[in-house]
């Protein structure tokens, strides 16, 4: 009997252990189905915070293109890229970013090129963007040992290919790029968008590709702002009588806005709904009236339209490091309207633009503590004209900037022979170690719907 009892209670056991772990594996294989339900048909509205961290989901023809490029991510070709320990000096100790790429020494024989003089230069673009369909062979005609191009049969001849990011593959692909690639070659990444706009590329991808980086930050390779206080105030002593002048304003026209990404979640439109609270603001282009149209005349409309209001509201689509767009250099400065800004941080601004030539959400503590000074500024001008002292003050020993192409020829004329650099991980230089060059965004599928946009009348 006593190893009767001890026999039942060895079997009773188990049994009940089953069927209670059995009831727990069923309710977790149901879970699991239900998460892969609502994961792959959409049934609970899909979305995305990005931290520009790793690639979201986005349309499906960009996840097809995904998949597809995941095949030839092995393939990228490092032994183009040779390593060397013999380092060129203390240049990670001078820039913390330094980490996420490698510069070293190579003493190797330079390729024979058809160009007999040593100094001479060739740039070639490999996908051109629009607005260069007229680029010239001397775009950069202060330096004409440079010549550019976008004809691909020349690219065994040039001393560098630049590659507009906007249309290369998502995922890295090799049979998109050369198929030959000279050791001291110079492979740059041209971006002028901030890292939100390319958040739909695998920058890990990229790791190895790349030696040069041309955007708009300052410790790129190439430096290529979207504007610049020397190219500014040259542009002012050529044309005195208009962007040198100040233009009378109307009246009753105070505060004027053009924007055109209307996506309701952007940081700018909570902001700008706080402040339309306390003070007109007319809104035109996209997400407001239709004022200048597309058409011929457009652009000088456009102009005469912003120099009648006092305040012009440059908000960044993104508010990301040093990133300051046409709509501060362009739409407020050169067209005489004080910028009203909200994007990067004061501190970019103030090292970047003019003295006193705009004014920063951040500095308020509120929008209404904004509104309250517009209005005190647009009653008294004494107050106000103050913010465009800087036309005809300009600072002493302004950098040297001829533009973006002009950079180009710069660093290939001054970059050492030996010197060789390639972006190990231009995911994180790109983006931030931590993510943190840009304020995170919360980004649903379909941005353009319309329910997602703003608009106003």
């Amino acid at each position: 009997m006593e190893t009767g009892e001890k026999a039942v209670k060895t079997t009773f056991v188990p049994s009940t252990f089953l069927k209670k772990t059995g009831t727990v594996i069923l309710a977790l294989l149901i879970l699991t189905a239900f998460c892969t339900y609502i994961t792959y048909t959409g049934y609970a509205e899909k979305y995305s915070v990005f931290l520009n961290g790793p690639v979201a989901p986005g349309p499906q023809n960009e996840i097809k293109d995904l998949l597809h490029g995941l095949k030839h991510v092995s393939s990228i070709q490092r032994s183009a890229l040779p390593r060397s320990s013999h380092f060129i000096s203390d240049i990670s100790d001078n820039n913390p970013s330094s980490r996420f790429y490698s510069v070293w020494s190579e003493e190797t024989t330079q390729i024979a090129r058809k160009t007999t003089q040593e100094d001479r230069k060739k740039i070639l673009v490999w996908n051109p963007w629009p607005t260069i369909s007229m680029l010239g062979r001397r775009a950069c005609p202060s330096m004409p040992q440079c010549e550019f191009t976008k004809d691909r049969r020349e690219v065994a001849d040039a001393n560098a290919v630049i590659f507009w990011f906007a249309t290369i593959p998502h995922v890295y692909n090799s049979s998109w790029f050369p198929q030959s690639r000279p050791a001291d070659q110079h492979w740059i990444m041209r971006t002028p968008d901030c890292p939100h706009f390319t958040r739909n590329h695998d920058w890990k991808s990229y790791g190895g590709v790349f030696n040069r980086t041309m955007t708009y930050r300052n410790d790129s390779d190439i430096y290529m702002p979207w504007g610049h206080i020397t190219q500014l105030y040259e542009e002012i002593a050529r044309k005195p009588d208009t962007l040198g002048r100040h233009y009378p304003k109307q009246k009753d026209k105070i505060v004027i806005w053009y924007v055109s990404n209307c996506y309701k979640h952007l940081t700018r439109f909570a902001y700008a709904n706080e402040l339309m609270k306390y003070i007109q603001v007319d809104v035109f282009g996209g997400c407001g009236a239709d004022y200048c149209g597309l058409g011929p005349g457009g652009r000088d409309c456009f102009t005469n339209h912003l120099r009648q209001y006092k305040f012009y509201l440059a908000f960044e689509n993104f508010k990301c490091v040093e990133y300051i767009t046409e709509k501060f250099w362009l739409n407020g400065l050169k067209r005489d309207a004080v910028p009203v800004v909200l994007g990067a941080p004061r501190r970019d601004y103030e090292r970047f633009a003019p003295p006193n030539s705009f004014i920063h959400v951040d500095d308020f503590k509120s929008p209404r503590a904004l509104a309250s000074y517009l209005l005190y500024l647009s009653k008294h001008d004494d107050k106000y004209m103050q913010y465009f002292a800087w036309k005809t003050n300009p600072p002493k020993n302004l950098p040297p900037y001829k533009g973006a192409w002009c950079e180009v020829c710069k660093k290939l004329v001054q970059v050492n022979p030996k010197e060789r650099k390639v972006y190990n991980d231009i995911d994180k230089w790109w983006r931030g170690e931590n993510y943190e060059f840009c304020e995170p965004v919360v980004m649903l599928d379909g941005i353009r719907r319309k329910e997602l946009a703003v608009h106003y009348p």
